[in-house]
């Protein structure tokens, strides 16, 4: 039996032999813009796709639900145990407030996540900018938590060099993989990192240039178009949980039967992964990655229709990205 596999995962590519088939006079109109598009809508608003979270399991029911509609046959899961880092929930609160704000760990370095003890850490809170030395001077970084701009590369480090006790980044309004992938590091650097939505982050900058008397006068550091230039501290307090957890991860397989007598003992593996990451693992709704996975269905749908001489088999892989790591 010849194994001839092919893997769906490059979005050009995709694009092109769905734009290809749309336009063959063979296919009508069996191959459908809007239903891919609906399927990496639906995948990318779960949160996050990683196995070990909830929006794994959903998107895992929704692809057996999509393979037994467009009647593939020996639909099969084959279920396999992954090592992942679980976000269990993280909060920062002002002193003497009763409000807590919602924080997210950031991907642990090496194997140290952003567990904290279980009474939590406390310091001022410090808006640090992008985290350049310059705008750093006259800020008391030592034993406090800062408060830094996404965008600001591996500046984190040094800050962690000073005597940072956590570092919270805030949401940006678009930032790339390449700044991702350098909010964590190879190495068990013990330094507590978080993200916090662009709002409440605004919201605390807004409390730290109301607060002048809580520390010296103040550096003049960069606030990033969010008003005043001056910045000061609060006292606040940080919980956070993240353990490394054995979480199931599922392969589906599901076949369309050739039609030729000897031609359908070859089989063609269409393939494509369908889980998601990110640098905040709790939020990886991954809408490119499920580009892939959202043209395979269509191309079950239109094999499952259409079905060619050679048997293909169409398989749909989790973890994908856990065993990049």
């Amino acid at each position: 039996m010849n194994i001839v596999s092919l893997s769906v995962f490059i979005l050009f590519f995709s694009s092109n032999l769905l734009f290809a088939i749309s336009k063959n006079e063979r296919t009508g109109n069996f191959i459908s813009e809007e239903r891919i598009a609906s399927s990496i809508k639906y995948l990318s608003s779960l949160k996050s796709r990683m196995p070990g979270y909830p929006g794994n399991a959903l998107a895992t029911s929704y692809i057996l639900k999509i393979f037994k509609e467009v009647g593939l046959s020996g639909i099969k899961e084959e279920q396999f145990p992954v090592t992942v880092p679980v976000d269990q929930g993280a909060s920062l609160q002002i002193a003497g407030q009763n409000k807590k704000i919602k924080l997210y760990s950031l991907w642990p370095n090496l194997v140290r996540t952003s567990t904290l003890p279980e009474e939590g850490i406390e310091g001022n809170l410090v808006y640090g900018g992008s985290g350049h030395l310059s705008e750093l001077k006259g800020k008391d970084i030592e034993g406090n938590i800062i408060l830094l701009d996404f965008n600001s590369g591996s500046n984190w480090v040094q800050l962690g060099s000073l005597g940072a006790k956590a570092i919270i980044f805030i949401e940006p309004s678009f930032a790339n993989r390449n700044q991702a992938e350098r909010k964590f590091l190879k190495i068990p650097l013990n330094l507590p990192r978080f993200w916090t939505e662009k709002a409440d982050a605004e919201e605390l900058i807004k409390k730290l240039n109301s607060h002048p008397h809580l520390l010296p006068p103040p550096s003049r550091g960069r606030i990033e178009e969010r008003g005043k230039e001056n910045s000061y501290a609060i006292k606040v307090k940080l919980h956070a949980k993240m353990e490394w957890q054995k979480a199931p991860a599922t392969n589906i397989l599901g076949w369309v039967e050739g039609t030729d007598r000897e031609l359908k003992k070859e089989i063609i593996v269409l393939e494509s992964y369908y889980d998601s990451i990110s640098a905040v693992p709790s939020l990886a709704p991954g809408a490119e990655n499920a580009c892939g996975i959202a043209t395979l269905l269509e191309l079950a749908r239109f094999f499952g229709e259409n079905p060619p001489k050679r048997t293909v088999l169409f398989l749909a892989t989790s973890a994908h990205f856990m065993g990049r790591r």
